[in-house]
């Protein structure tokens, strides 16, 4: 069976195109992601969790353009393409890295950011991803992200994935393209409820916590941890 991190280093030169053209509403997520982020933060270390080949990453720096930035992904083939792609910025750093073993120190960043990554792991794995992530951010700090969830009974999951593929080939995949997501869903994806996600982010001791933006099976979450710091 072919791993998460072959699938994506097989993609890693065209995931932009395909992405673009399965997920609908692509460009307004991002959007979405980051007007929600609080006014009266204003990030000075940012990590972006899965990051693909920078889509979410060239997001962060338009918005918070003197930012740090630490890109983590765990393709080596997609990070170089993101490494590549951000060659002239020398605020971009770059990890290798899973979700399970994030290297970094307590308190150390003031957001941190995903896209369409983290239902690529167990949920046990992501519930030990929130209170680590929880540990990371600053007091005051944000983890917002965007992903694709599962409905609150089966037959909306099903019907879920229907919308989805209606969706996609009106924007222009083919049936090659559905296939292709499909068997990497079935053998890789973990998709969880919305409801679990915002009560696994209370559970880990994010002071708010919210659905600011959802579509079909994609929503945009988002925990602040308290006390900040002015």
């Amino acid at each position: 069976m072919q791993s998460v991190e072959d699938f994506y280093d097989q993609l890693s030169s065209r995931y932009t195109e395909l992405i673009s053209r399965c997920v609908p509403r692509y460009d307004e997520i991002f959007y979405n992601l980051f007007y929600y982020v609080p006014d009266d933060l204003h990030p000075a270390r940012i990590l972006d969790l899965g990051c693909g080949t920078g889509n979410l990453t060239a997001a962060a720096l338009q918005h918070f353009p003197q930012a740090e930035i630490h890109a983590l992904d765990l393709s080596a083939d997609i990070l170089n393409e993101c490494r590549e792609r951000f060659k002239d910025n020398t605020n971009i750093h770059y990890h290798q890295q899973d979700f399970s073993n994030l290297d970094f120190s307590d308190e150390s960043f003031d957001l941190v950011i995903s896209s369409i990554a983290i239902h690529h792991i167990p949920d046990k794995q992501k519930a030990a991803l929130y209170s680590k992530l929880y540990q990371m951010l600053r007091p005051g700090g944000v983890f917002v992200f965007a992903d694709q969830t599962r409905g609150a009974t089966d037959e909306i999951y099903q019907k879920h994935i229907a919308r989805w593929k209606e969706e996609a080939l009106k924007l222009g995949s083919t049936e090659a393209d559905w296939q292709l997501w499909m068997a990497h869903q079935d053998a890789h994806d973990y998709h969880t409820p919305v409801l679990w996600h915002l009560k696994e982010l209370e559970t880990a001791g994010f002071a708010t916590v919210d659905v600011i933006w959802k579509n079909i099976m994609w929503a945009v979450v988002m925990g602040r941890r308290g006390n900040l710091i002015a």
